[in-house]
This record gives structure tokens, sequence and C-alpha cells, in this order.
């Protein structure tokens, strides 16, 4: 099975694609992203988290030219590289028993992050911790200077003009400034002392007590590199140093997780091993909308095709749960409560669109602001029903009450207008519905390749 899983690799530099097996990828990249120097087991730790995102991904890597270990392995330097890799071989992260996105990070500066307060999505195994480990790290602390100017460049901003008339203080260094009614400084705090203005203006030589405060640059200081979620690699090189096993630093690093060897996808189950929550929309006495011709009902159409597409995934290796399998009312926070439980790669919620005494028809797909994948996702079911002449409405950004609720990527399809009788009557057509399915589900495999 692994010699079937191989990653695609498009160089840009030499404008070629090739493939390479999973294991050899791994390799390179963790020759890239830490390097020779570290800790073994930091170097197991950072191979598990390239193989655990590789496999997550399932798409295709671009970049320049790289250095193939493979090639040397008798070299020395990238002996340990190979070690790490060998000695990990087919272990991958898992929450739930599926691959985690294993986010990781240079050097957190004290603590790692929550995710939505990156991502603005919260993700259960991306949870802050404390971590010291990587105190004394060459990312610890930095330091870096802007003038005014530079900043106001830099951030398209301007700052107000430096005139004496402009009240001023930098608080915390320079502030609490008394003055008379006619603009003299009588008095003023600077650091923990305060002077008068005459005080002032003998020590630091200044022309008189009319005078405003402005800084002329900005100091930075910073600690850690990047944005903290996930693994800190300086955090784990110090584990790694005091002891801890690389099975120790992922679990310290990723809350509630598994290291295991998972089961890859395969040729005929090129899916494998990916999760979706497919929601046939209303149920039971909530009917959706009606058709205007034919009086067919939207709980009825969204369940049909709900069905249809489970079994065609399921076909490819994907673990498919429905929100409802029959016709039943499902109370909205249920089905967001269960989605939320399963962790799946993506929530797709189908319903029916109406639109009273219109023309309008056609397949719309929405996806949650900042929802990246999903609005991909869409974007590739849409071109497979455009190449199967369904009409389309393109893939918009919406605020539903379940895109609020799901804490992962989910994407809701309008499939059609029940209001339109032209577009009302396909439904009816089971070639129609099975093009449907067929559409949505290529490009759900298009995406994952």
């Amino acid at each position: 099975m692994e010699t079937y899983y191989k990653i695609r690799y498009i160089n840009k530099e030499n404008n070629e694609e090739i493939e390479m097996p999973l294991e050899k990828m791994v390799g390179i990249l963790l020759n890239l992203e830490m390097g020779l120097n570290f800790h073994i087991e930091a170097l197991k730790a950072q191979a598990i988290v390239i193989r655990t995102n590789l496999i997550k991904s399932s798409k295709s890597l671009e970049g320049g030219n790289f250095e193939n270990i493979w090639d040397n392995r008798e070299d020395k330097n990238v002996e340990k590289i190979i070690k790490a890799v060998e000695e990990t071989k087919g272990l991958v992260i898992l929450f739930n028993d599926k691959p985690i996105e294993a986010k990781y990070h240079l050097a957190c500066g004290g603590s790692t992050e929550n995710s939505e307060n990156v991502i603005d999505n919260q993700i259960i195994y991306l949870r802050r911790v404390l971590c010291d480990y990587c105190k004394g790290s060459i990312y610890w602390k930095d330091e870096k200077n802007f003038s005014i100017e530079e900043i106001e460049n830099l951030l398209k901003i301007n700052f107000p003009k430096m005139d004496i008339d402009v009240e001023s203080e930098i608080s915390g260094f320079m502030e609490d400034i008394e003055r008379d009614e006619y603009g003299r400084v009588i008095s003023i705090k600077i650091g923990n002392k305060r002077f008068s203005g005459k005080e002032l203006m003998e020590l630091l030589d200044l022309n008189s007590t009319r005078f405003a405060i402005f800084p002329t640059g900005v100091k930075f200081v910073s600690r850690g590199k990047g944005h903290g979620i996930g693994l800190c690699q300086y955090g784990a090189e110090r584990m790694a140093q005091e002891g801890y096993s690389h099975i120790e630093i992922l679990k310290y690093y990723y809350t509630g997780v598994e290291i295991k060897e998972f089961q890859l996808p395969c040729i005929k189950r090129p899916l494998y091993g990916k999760i979706i929550v497919i929601d046939p929309g209303h149920g039971g006495e909530d009917e959706g909308h009606r058709g205007d011709s034919l009086g067919l009902l939207e709980k009825d159409l969204v369940l049909k095709l709900a069905l249809k597409l489970k079994s065609k995934l399921e076909d490819l290796g994907v673990t498919v749960y429905l929100t409802r399998e029959k016709d039943e009312k499902v109370l909205i926070t249920e089905r967001i409560e269960q989605a939320n439980k399963l962790d799946p790669d993506f929530f797709i919620s189908l319903h029916m669109d109406y639109f009273y005494n219109s023309k309008m028809k056609g397949c719309e797909i929405f996806h949650f602001r900042k929802d990246y994948n999903s609005e991909k996702l869409g974007s590739y079911i849409l071109k497979n029903l455009k190449d199967r002449q369904i009409a389309t409405r393109g893939v918009k950004e919406g605020n539903f009450y379940v895109f609020r609720g799901i804490s992962g990527n989910s994407l809701l399809i309008e499939i059609g207008y029940l209001s339109n009788p032209q577009e009302e009557i396909k439904f009816i057509d089971e070639n129609y519905m099975e093009n449907l399915a067929e559409g949505i589900v290529k490009g759900i495999l298009e995406y994952f390749q």
C-alpha cells in the first residue's frame, strides 16, 4: 500500500512534476524544516508531524529545487535524518482516529496558542500549553526598530503632524503633562519621577518650557517566532535534550491525541481515512420548500441525494455520516453537536432554494467567512457540475446559523429552485439526480487529489 501512496511535487523552478513515495518525501521535508543539528527525538517528532500533514492534506506540494537526501544515504550528515524517518515509519498523529492538522512553529516564547485566536477555528487538539522549553533559543527574544515614517508607509496610516500645539504623551515613559493656560509645561512625569517644566528645560537644554513630545521611532520587542499553534520546534529540542521521547513531546503539544500507524489510501479507495458529514436539511414535520408545479418536497429530495452521495463516497473509502437517514425532524443544534463530535474533514449541508414567481435556477454553494478550504472545495464541485451541464450560481460567503456552530470546514449546497417549474421537473429524473451526485463526488475527489 505504501508503494502506491506517493506525494505529487510540482517544482516551479524547473517547471516539472514528480511523484515521490511518502516516506522519502518525509525525509526531504524533515531536512528542510528542522535540519541536522536537532536531537534525534525532536527529529522523530517532526517527522511524524510532516507525515501526518502529508496524509491529511492529500494535495500536491509546490516549491523549488531540493536536496534528495536519499541519494546520499552514506553521508553521515544525513544519517540522523534518515534514522528519524525510518524509526517512525508509518506513525501518524490521530484524533478520533483521523489525522490531525499538525501545526508547528519555531518557538512559542512561553506558551503555545489556542487555534481560534489565530485561524478563527476552534480545534480541540490545538490548545494552549505553557512552554518555557524554548527559552534560551535564538528566537526567544527579538528586537526590531522602525522610524515613524517606516511605520506610516508599512501600515498605510498617518500620525499627527509634529507641532507644538498637538498634545502628545508616551504612555509609561513620558506622561501626565500639566500645562498653564499659555501652553507652557508646568510639570511632567518621566519614568517614575516628576519634573517641573523648568527643570526639564535646563536638564535637556531645551529652548523653553513650551514644548511637545513626539517619538521619532518605535522599537518592537517580540518573544518567540511563528503563529504559536501546535508543536514548538525549539521547545521539542529542549524536551528531547531533557530525556523526553518523541511520543511524549507530541502528546505535550497536541492535546488528547494518539500516535500510531495509519492505514493509507489505495488506488481503489483513494479517499480512505477521510470523514464527511452530510446533512440533508429539514425532515419530518419540517418539509422545507414545496415545489410550485409538482409539489415536490425539499426534505425528500435532499435526503435522496444524501443517500446517493453516501454510497458513492463510501466506495472511494470515505467514512460518511448522515445527520438523518430517514424522514424525521432533527434539530439544528443536534446536527451541529453530532458533527463537532465526529470532527469531519467536511460538513456538507444540502438544501433547496425558493423565490416566489421567479425563473431563478441553478445550484448555489455557500461557505463561512475565511473558510478557505470550503471555498476551494465548493469551486471544485461547481466546476464538475458545470461540466455536466447543470446550472450553477457560484460559490459565495454565507452566514448561516449552522456555519457559526460547526467547528470545522463546512459547506451549504442549495441544489436548485423549487419555485421554477422547469427546474423542479428535473428532480424526478433519476438520471439528473445521479448526475448531480456524480458532480459533487467528483469535485470532492479532485479537491483531495
